[in-house]
């Protein structure tokens, strides 16, 4: 063999090996090293991919405090205005380059002025909306404390909302029923992506899953009307219910919501999952 490398073999077990002299410049490496050099390849890859995919962080613990206080028109209206935020914009609305006025508000929900201002006036209320006057016009902010773009509180608990799949989703349906996906931001696992009560669970045999009733009552509204936003949400892909008869568990797609650094195959599973879904719900 070249550079010095020769085939030898153990005179205790007769086992052919091959000999490395020191400076050949070869190294040798295990099959559990390459594939482990493998992995960590394609987490650089994913970490890349990801990382050119916008989306906004929102804060488990603010949504928490007002989940309840906000009606679903209220909810889905959030979620109409989050794609609206830029990186490192302190929270700005901003579409074109230009600030979001109460005009071009009212275009995005598809409502009249006055509804508009109900809806503007109790997000500032709850404090998850700031307006401030900009030359004649009033311009609308984001609070970081709900929800950033391009930095992150640290230490805190937040799920990625993707913007651009926000976005379509939105046009889909109406704001009480894209109200159900804001809402249900604070309850969705790091890891399995079900809703539960405990988000941040590392065990995955005490995960605390969220049934429709818990769901209900977590979020301030009626088991039947849970029932009936689940159906628009599945009916896009978004949600998917399993379990036995007697009890439902709510998975997210993961193209929707995403804790992780990068995806993984457990991430694919999941994709796989709602692929075959839909398949079987158009056939």
């Amino acid at each position: 063999m070249s550079d010095g490398i020769q085939r030898t073999y153990n005179p205790e077990t007769g086992e052919i090996g091959t000999f490395i002299p020191d400076g050949s410049g070869v190294t040798y490496r295990t099959e559990e090293q390459r594939e482990a050099a493998r992995q960590h390849f394609e987490r650089e890859r994913m970490k890349l991919t990801y990382r050119g995919l916008n989306w906004v962080a929102c804060y488990h613990e603010a949504i928490l405090g007002i989940v309840r206080d906000l009606s679903l028109i209220e909810a889905g209206a959030l979620i109409k205005l989050l794609p609206f935020l830029r990186f490192k914009s302190a929270g700005k609305l901003v579409a074109d380059g230009k600030p979001l006025k109460q005009a071009d508000i009212a275009r995005v929900l598809g409502r009249k002025k006055r509804q508009t201002i109900d809806i503007l006036a109790q997000l500032e209320k709850l404090r998850v909306i700031t307006c401030e006057k900009e030359g004649r016009s009033n311009v609308y902010y984001i609070s970081v404390d709900f929800h950033s773009m391009g930095d992150v509180v640290t230490g805190a608990s937040f799920t990625k909302l993707y913007q651009v799949k926000a976005r379509e989703i939105a046009e889909e349906l109406t704001l009480s029923e894209i109200g159900l996906l804001y809402k249900i931001l604070p309850f969705f696992h790091y890891q399995t992506y079900y809703l539960c009560e405990n988000p941040d669970e590392e065990n995955p045999e005490v995960i605390r899953h969220l049934n429709r009733e818990q769901l209900a009552e977590k979020i301030g509204h009626d088991p039947q009307t849970v029932t009936e936003l689940v159906g628009k949400l599945r009916s896009k892909g978004v949600l998917m219910t399993t379990g036995s008869r007697n009890t439902t568990h709510y998975l997210v797609h993961p193209d929707v919501m995403f804790r992780k650094e990068y995806e993984d195959e457990y991430t694919r599973v999941v994709r796989r999952m709602f692929d075959e879904h839909r398949r079987k719900t158009f056939q």
